[in-house]
């Protein structure tokens, strides 16, 4: 799977590709060369839209899991 979605944190929506997605998480690369924030909202492929927490990063590679923790207040 790759499709391009959006990640929006501290009220800043970039652009990013998802790379694979399942029921847990994304592995997005990312358009923006700062590093991935911490907590974010992801807006993917079909609609979908997750609270996510960044759980790794790779260069302008970066993994996140679907979680609770991610209040909107802190993501978007």
């Amino acid at each position: 799977m790759i499709s391009g979605g959006r990640i929006v944190a501290g009220g800043v929506s970039n652009g990013c590709v998802v790379l694979d997605m399942s029921i847990h998480g994304a592995r997005i690369h990312l358009l923006d060369p700062d590093p991935a924030p911490e907590k974010a909202v992801l807006h993917l492929p079909g609609g979908v839209v997750r609270k996510a927490c960044r759980r790794w990063q790779r260069a302008d590679v970066a993994g996140y899991e679907f979680c609770r923790e991610a209040e909107a207040s802190d993501a978007a």
